[in-house]
């Protein structure tokens, strides 16, 4: 499953670093299980700041949760993958627990929540420990109410003024994903290693403003997620009918 993925994505693909995926192993819970196995959507909800609203795309089909909806369909077929783009730029963590708890709390919930969160947070002040305690409540509650759950940590960025303290909060967000055992995508560390083994490679992953990402760097950050996805699908279980037609295209805008 990971390699098809792989090899979907075309030429961006080779730039992106091998072996990359978050841990452990993402695992849907049995009722968004079931849904797959009857052939129903997966619904996806991408939440967080800039880089899942796509700030640095060329166009909204471009942003991580657009690349990633045509990766997913791609593996595994039209009508299987619903994602809702829930990013704000400029947004930190207090203010995207808030809007992640009301969409738990809607009748039609996500299965699945790809949170990306932590790089305002060192932006805009607070504390590693306000920081990680944000993040273990909303993991609490996505657990509470039955929604399988990734953390995308902070990523690394060409003018990180204060490294040591930048990190720390990285450490926040990477232990409360660890205490609570939920699937964790370590972008710090793999943009950190790309920037010293690649550095060429690395610095075409920006936009203009040296800080946000362009549509290359939004591919690789569907790839990584893309793999780990496509094999919580297939370990679910092969729909036993076709999706229906009323099932929504591959993505969605957040209202």
């Amino acid at each position: 499953m990971a390699a098809l993925c792989v090899a979907i994505l075309g030429a961006p693909a080779a730039a992106c670093p091998a072996g990359v995926r978050p841990g452990p192993e993402l695992a849907l819970a049995p009722p968004a299980a079931a849904r797959v196995r009857a052939g129903e959507a997966l619904r996806i909800l991408a939440i967080g700041s800039s880089s899942t609203a796509g700030v640095g795309a060329s166009r909204p089909q471009a942003t991580y949760p657009a690349q990633l909806a045509r990766l997913l369909v791609d593996a595994l077929g039209e009508g299987r993958i619903e994602i809702t783009n829930a990013g704000v730029s400029g947004e930190s963590a207090p203010a995207t627990l808030k809007r992640l708890e009301a969409f738990l709390a809607q009748e039609e919930k996500p299965d699945l929540v790809l949170w990306q969160v932590g790089t305002n947070d060192v932006i805009f002040g607070g504390t590693p420990e306000r920081l990680g305690a944000l993040v273990r409540r909303g993991l609490d509650a996505a657990a509470g109410a039955g929604v399988a759950a990734a953390v995308i940590d902070q990523q690394y960025f060409p003018l990180i003024l204060d490294v040591a303290q930048y990190e720390r909060f990285v450490a926040a967000v990477d232990d409360a994903a660890g205490e609570l055992k939920v699937p964790l995508l370590r972008r710090y560390a793999m943009m950190k290693q790309w920037a010293a083994e690649d550095p060429a490679g690395f610095r075409d992953l920006f936009s203009w403003d040296r800080f946000h990402m362009n549509d290359k760097g939004y591919a690789c950050l569907a790839e990584e997620l893309a793999g780990a996805i496509v094999a919580a699908v297939g370990a679910a279980g092969t729909p036993s009918a076709p999706a229906g037609a009323a099932a929504a295209g591959p993505s969605r805008a957040a209202r």
